[in-house]
């Protein structure tokens, strides 16, 4: 959730009754790609989390307050407790979006560490080769190459029959 610095994300409305919440963060979702090339949801904006097409959990916690403000139960708390519990089944669905990012991101840190040591690896292996032993190798596997390369061509010109060469 981004915000103009001194400016809360959410305002309280004291002057109506029921008392009113406002959101005043944005809407964007922010993502971060993994080196793999996922694409992971960082945030849920504020909007989203507590409200839905039908119910505004703090609206409807500001509801039940005032339900209960005179010291007695007004007609619309059991609605009102209702669509409470509405509300908070869809935070839990929220929940379940940043837990799923969560468990994206603890994946590609995984990801990340594994190739980490494996780079390390190679590296480490890499400046404790023996040149020498190295080249010896190349140049054994270059001589090989060409040799080869003599025999295809032979066979090229034989039309590949390797009994008009015995």
């Amino acid at each position: 959730m981004r915000e103009a610095r001194g400016t809360s994300p959410y305002t309280l409305d004291s002057a109506v009754t029921p008392n009113t919440a406002t959101y005043n963060g944005d809407t964007v979702v922010s993502y971060v790609m993994t080196p793999n090339g996922q694409k992971i949801r960082t945030n849920v904006p504020g909007s989203q989390i507590f409200s839905d097409p039908t119910s505004n959990v703090l609206q409807t916690l500001n509801n039940l307050v005032a339900d209960f403000s005179s010291g007695t139960a007004s007609t619309t708390a059991i609605s009102d407790t209702t669509a409470l519990n509405s509300a908070l089944n869809y935070v839990s669905q929220q929940r379940v979006v940043i837990d799923n990012s969560i468990t994206q991101l603890q994946a590609a840190q995984s990801y990340v560490q594994t190739q980490r040591t494996q780079i390390t690896s190679a590296q480490t292996n890499l400046m404790q080769t023996d040149v020498a032993q190295v080249s010896t190798q190349l140049s054994t596997a270059e001589t090989q190459q060409a040799a080869l390369t003599q025999v295809l061509n032979i066979l090229e010109k034989n039309n590949g029959d390797l009994f008009s060469l015995l």
